[in-house]
């Protein structure tokens, strides 16, 4: 290490301990925050020295307040400049990717090289990091749980909202390792005075640094200070301070450090000020108009009194604190000069853009004008990759320009649909509803309208993106495109806000205009509209056809109409008639193309009607595990909306498992939802409140919850289309809950969806199930069962079983009884559905002999489900995340979900114990 290190024992111990965990093959997250100058840096340093020691490869960068216009800089630039060096990151040098391509490239790479060398990427004053940085950071550390990857992030703790303090936050509030660094005691000041000043100190000195409240920078500069300006001397090696002027804050210490540099050096500091970045020896020259040679004896001076540092073939100063410090010790008018001739340096090195517009607007006159332009540039051009920090830039644009500049409009309009996309959807309605009131041409306001519409639509803001959309299709002279377009997002909200007649009627219409103006995104996704309303409405032929319709546009027609991925649709559609295997299909292409397309926003979806698919066929844990990592997907994608559907799937299978306690957590989560605004359909919502109420206090409540569904069944047979088993779940509520009439509404719904699609044979079933239930008729019961038993929905056989064999009890025929609960146990027991085990015990009057257990490889991995062993045997054989996946015919997200229970279950905390644990308990031949 460079220098030792004073009062620090408590987070020595702590890195030491997490070097040594990582050099042993487990990951993590630590985050280190403290105060400006409390020594964060230097602990991120002792962690690069402890790495390169225990031969772990790092890589580091720290982050600078302009990142945040240059997507990935922070985390490339550290990849790219690994120690000990490696040309495995290269390839982020100029990726021209979209953003989710590259993050997934980039999860494969770090997988595959810490596979055989284990490392720590450092991030030091992170909260600057850019917005695809924090985004790949809130991406890959879930996603690298189980690889050798320590994430070490330090950072100082504000008010400021910025994506790399979003991350933080989140990543602490996800269980990271957190290391506050406090002020050092007073023995640790007295060993730092000495370590700077090379000598014993007397109280005189003591008594100074105690007034820099233990904060080590302030030490380090203040001795620093001391001896330069000869206040400070020395006598048989002890050192004493003297004078009458001394300093008494950090800004003055600064000062008499810079005081006690040549004029020149000074000179080349207070100029390397304005640059808020590390600056090339020939960019700082080039502000002197002075050869660069020249100035290697001014650095040197610099250097040696603390001010500056290298960072590689650069300078930067020794603490961001330091720099402002010198910063403010330049009068306006040169600051201005400096900044507009830093501005014309910074474009011909090919700086960022906004960096040189910072300059712009510090230089005053016509560069704020200018820099204006360069902000929409630049926004525009960062759009795409960091819409958040887009956005931003367009609002900074905008505070410099007056309310009647002509480009106002086109900025406003900008800023809006960014600040939608980045999800700030207060800030984008607020400015939004101004520039309204302003007045803007037809096509900006129809635009800045779709923006909000779209945003509101993808955020859960069902009625609002209805408003926005039936706005701006009042406006008149707008193209056919904008049309297709609003009327596409138009018939999806009102789906989720229930109105079924008029959402099909938008999606008509935007197939209608997509095809006249050649919007094929919008026609692709009027069409699933269309097809999600038929199936709502038990049209289930209907609704396969247009989901076909919308994929088969797509496929022919490729570029934005693809990226709507209607095969989400379609699967659904192809699940609902039964045909399983054609559904399961569907998903595992349309998840290919959606990763090729790097299209992220669909992840959680296909999570969502996998776990449906899953959990149809009986497979209840590894449903659980779809969902979970669904919801992972979507809060991690900070796209709730699509957390709260997945959130009642997991309410209802935590019940069927038997876990109300587990299912009562994820209904608190989706209620924290649904509180912020979020609408989801109430066969998402309603029916998972109504199943767990059922179970935990009683059917009454259940109903309660129920009405809405009741009350639209006969319009509305949704929850019957998806899972046709739900139709006798509501006929038994009913039941016990002494409503007859509900009771007769469900079984004459699902009567009517029987007849009016009478090749799926689950509705078939699903009418004869709720009929005999309804009328306690055994006959009608067998042919449930006899129904269901030609469908691959085993749960709903088994509940039909379980009816049937209580109705032939009743009657006396145990012999039957006991043959229906005899087989209905073993499906429930296979599925893992075990709040039915008891009941079907009871009905056998015994707890029936256990069939053989299949083998399941190692003892230690008897705990585990049959999905988790699977990936816990390939992992142990060296498989990476994605070999796994492609070997199973999963989601990589379902693989890591399913990684982080079985390290959960079997207590451990790396790849390389699950290997170990799995070769020491192998059974012996």
């Amino acid at each position: 290490m460079s220098k030792a290190t004073f009062g620090r024992d408590r987070e020595l111990a702590v890195l030491r301990r997490m070097v040594g965990d990582t050099a042993a093959g487990t990951g993590g997250v630590l985050v280190i925050d403290g105060s400006a100058g409390i020594g964060k840096t230097h602990l991120v340093e002792v962690v690069t020295a402890l790495a390169h020691e225990a031969k772990l490869e790092v890589a580091a960068r720290t982050a600078f307040s302009l990142d945040r216009a240059a997507p990935l800089v922070t985390l490339a630039s550290a990849l790219r400049n690994c120690q000990p060096a490696t040309d495995t990151f290269t390839w982020l040098t100029d990726t021209q990717e979209s953003q989710y391509r590259t993050l997934d490239r980039l999860r494969e790479a770090l997988e595959e090289f810490a596979a055989h060398r284990p490392m720590i990427i450092s991030i030091d004053d992170a909260q600057w990091m850019d917005e695809l940085s924090a985004l790949a950071v809130r991406e890959l550390v879930p996603a690298l749980a189980s690889s050798a990857v320590r994430w070490v992030f330090a950072h100082r703790p504000g008010s400021t909202n910025t994506p790399g303090q979003q991350v933080l936050s989140w990543l602490l509030r996800n269980g990271a390792e957190r290391l506050s660094i406090r002020a050092i005691d007073e023995p640790a000041v007295a060993r730092l005075c000495e370590q700077a000043v090379a000598a014993k100190v007397d109280n005189t000195v003591l008594a100074l640094a105690g007034g820099c409240g233990g904060v080590p920078l302030q030490v380090e500069q203040l001795m620093t200070a001391l001896r330069m300006n000869g206040q400070m001397v020395f006598s048989r090696g002890v050192a004493t301070v003297t004078g009458d002027e001394l300093p008494s804050s950090f800004i003055t210490i600064v000062e008499q450090i810079l005081n006690g540099l040549s004029e020149d050096a000074q000179r080349l500091v207070r100029t390397g000020s304005v640059f808020g970045r590390p600056f090339r020896i020939s960019a700082v020259a080039g502000l002197l108009d002075r050869p660069p040679a020249q100035l290697v004896p001014l650095v040197e001076e610099a250097t040696a009194a603390r001010l500056l540092t290298h960072d590689d073939d650069a300078l930067c100063f020794a603490h961001d604190l330091v720099r402002l410090a010198v910063y403010g010790t330049l009068n306006e008018s040169v600051r201005a000069l400096l900044h507009r001739e830093a501005a014309m340096i910074s474009r011909a090195e090919r700086r960022p853009p906004v960096e040189v517009a910072e300059h712009l607007l510090k230089s005053g006159g016509e560069g704020a004008r200018e820099a204006v332009t360069i902000l929409h540039t630049a926004a525009r051009e960062v759009s795409g990759l960091a819409p958040g920090t887009a956005a931003d830039l367009i609002v900074h644009a905008l505070d410099l320009i007056g309310v009647e500049d002509p480009e106002r409009g086109t900025l406003i309009a900008d800023a809006v649909r960014l600040l939608a996309s980045a999800g700030r959807l207060e800030q984008a309605h607020n400015l939004g509803r101004t520039a309204l009131r302003a007045g803007l041409d037809p096509a900006t306001e129809g635009t800045l309208l779709l923006g909000l519409a779209e945003a509101f639509k993808h955020a859960g803001k069902n009625a609002t993106a209805v408003d926005y959309a039936d706005q701006a299709l009042e406006i008149t002279g707008i193209d056919h495109g904008l049309t297709a377009k609003l009327f596409a997002i138009r018939a999806h909200a009102l789906f989720y806000v229930g109105d079924l007649r008029e959402a099909d009627r938008s999606g008509a219409s935007a197939a209608t205009a997509g095809e006249i103006s050649g919007a094929f995104g919008a026609t692709v996704f009027g069409l699933t509209a269309r097809s999600l309303v038929a199936q709502a409405e038990g049209r289930l032929e209907e609704s396969l056809a247009f989901a076909h319709q919308a994929t088969r546009t797509a496929d022919r027609v490729g570029g934005s109409a693809v990226h709507r991925h209607p095969r989400i649709w379609l699967g659904n559609a192809l699940a609902a008639v039964d045909r399983f295997d054609d559904a399961e299909r569907t998903y595992l292409r349309g998840r290919e193309e959606s990763e090729r397309l790097g299209t992220a926003w669909s992840e959680p979806l296909w999570h969502y009607y996998q776990t449906a698919l899953l959990a149809a066929r009986g497979q209840i844990d590894d449903a659980i595990t779809e969902a979970d990592a669904g919801v992972a997907a979507a809060e991690r994608l900070t796209t709730h909306q699509l957390a709260v559907p997945l959130l009642g799937a997991l309410i209802r299978l935590s019940v069927v498992r038997g876990d109300p306690a587990q299912a009562t957590d994820y209904r608190t989560h989706m209620r924290r939802l649904t509180a912020t605004g979020i609408t989801a359909a109430p066969e998402d919502v309603a029916w998972a409140e109504a199943v767990l109420l059922d179970e935990t206090v009683g059917p009454e409540a259940a109903m309660d919850a129920l009405a809405g569904i009741h009350d639209a069944m006969p319009e509305r047979p949704a929850l019957i289309t998806q899972d046709p088993a739900a139709a006798a779940e509501l006929v038994r509520i009913a039941l016990r809950a002494q409503d007859r009439a509900r009771a007769a509404v469900v079984v004459a719904s699902a009567r009517r969806l029987a007849e009016h699609n009478p090749a799926v044979l689950s509705l078939a079933a699903a009418a004869a199930h709720a009929d005999g239930l309804f009328r306690a008729d055994p006959e009608r019961l067998r042919r449930a069962v006899d129904a269901f038993r030609r469908t691959p929905r085993v749960l709903g056989l088994a509940a039909a079983l379980e009816d049937a064999a209580n109705l032939a009890v009743a009657a006396g025929d145990v012999t039957t009884g006991r043959a229906y609960a005899g087989e209905a146990l073993g499906i429930v027991t296979a599925a893992g559905a075990r709040r039915a085990v008891p009941r079907l015990e009871a009905l056998l009057g015994q707890r029936p002999v256990p069939s053989p257990a299949v083998d399941a490889g190692p003892a230690c991995l008897r705990q585990l489900t049959e999905a988790e062993r699977k990936v816990a045997l390939l992992v142990a054989k060296g498989k990476r995340n994605r070999e796994v996946a492609d070997a199973l015919f999963v989601s990589i997200h379902t693989v890591d979900s399913h990684l982080r229970k079985i390290f959960s279950k079997l207590g451990i905390a790396s790849r390389v114990d699950l290997a170990r644990l799995v070769a020491e308990r192998q059974p012996t031949p």
